[in-house]
């Protein structure tokens, strides 16, 4: 039985296709202003993925693919074509990280990790094969060219020390990368994640949750609202006086 959509649902379709929009620049903006830092700073790291992150755990899986895509075309064109080949290791780490989110995941510490693992180790592997195929070993782009370099010099593999140079460095990039995420993430006011996350805001409890803890008389008085303690003694108040 075919299921017709009413006008709200497909405004609210709309509405929420809009925000995302609204949000990729923003997310592509992070990661492009963290790219271009580290590589002009010829820092051993990358940190051009946090706003792809954000996007897996906001918008899901292809969102971030495309944040991570674009993000790439920018920091060829502002910092160094050498990125460009690299467009396809981010479509894939957005891939990865926004499914592992959607299948809950990111819910608790554990997950997390797992999250980190997996976006390390797949960066690592495709970036690289990008790195040995296409560049030869070394891109220049950052310090990780002269780990490889001594990598080369002691073991005398090419293959090898570009991927142990790369998996050393994304252990440490994605760690980063996401525990900066996460942590804006969990900065994020709840009603304005609500409108990203829909019904997926199960699957990613653990970064949106607040701590929910009963507020004292004085720090509801202090707030301006009544706690339920203060409420029931009211109530037995005006009880009392019935009586």
């Amino acid at each position: 039985m075919m299921r017709i959509r009413t006008r709200g649902e497909l405004v609210s379709r709309s509405a929420l296709s809009t925000k995302t929009v609204v949000l990729i620049p923003i997310a592509v903006g992070i990661n492009v202003v963290g790219g271009a830092l580290c590589s002009l700073l010829k820092l051993p790291l990358f940190l051009d993925t946090i706003g792809t992150i954000l996007m897996a755990f906001l918008a899901g899986p292809w969102t971030a693919a495309f944040c991570g895509f674009l993000t790439n075309i920018f920091l060829a064109l502002v910092a160094n074509p050498v990125y460009l080949p690299y467009s396809l290791v981010s479509i894939l780490c957005g891939l990865v990280v926004g499914y592992l989110v959607r299948a809950g995941l990111g819910r608790k510490l554990i997950g997390l990790i797992i999250i980190w693992l997996a976006f390390a180790f797949v960066n690592a592997l495709s970036a690289g094969a990008v790195t040995y195929f296409v560049f030869g070993g070394a891109t220049g782009v950052n310090a990780t060219s002269f780990l490889t370099a001594a990598l080369v010099v002691a073991t005398r593999e090419i293959l090898v020390s570009v991927m142990t140079s790369a998996l050393l460095e994304n252990l440490i990039d994605k760690g980063i990368s996401l525990f900066i995420a996460v942590t804006i993430i969990r900065r994020i006011p709840s009603r304005f994640a609500s409108q990203y996350l829909g019904q997926r805001r199960s699957r990613v409890g653990v970064v949106f949750d607040e701590v929910k803890q009963e507020r004292t008389p004085d720090q509801a008085r202090g707030l301006g609202v009544e706690s339920p303690t203060s409420i029931k003694s009211t109530s037995d108040s005006a009880n009392e006086e019935k009586k």
